[in-house]
């Protein structure tokens, strides 16, 4: 599975935001609701976080309009 910074993963009203993403670990923020809201911090193996996103849908990202102008 290959995972990348900033990518939005969604299950019901739980959202998961990679954060940083280093070769052995990641740090993502977990939060309800609004997906960019505040959240907990944490960090989990790459192992270990591939295996919280089972049964998670990745959200399409963001386009950036401003950014194309």
């Amino acid at each position: 599975m290959r995972i990348y910074q900033d990518e939005i993963y969604q299950k019901g009203v739980h959202f998961i935001r990679i954060v940083r993403l280093d070769r052995y670990e990641v740090e993502f923020k977990s939060t309800t609701g609004d997906p960019k809201g505040d959240g907990t911090l944490a960090v989990l193996s790459k192992k270990e976080f591939c295996r919280l996103l089972k049964g998670m849908t990745l959200l399409p990202p963001a386009k950036k309009a401003a950014a194309e102008n």
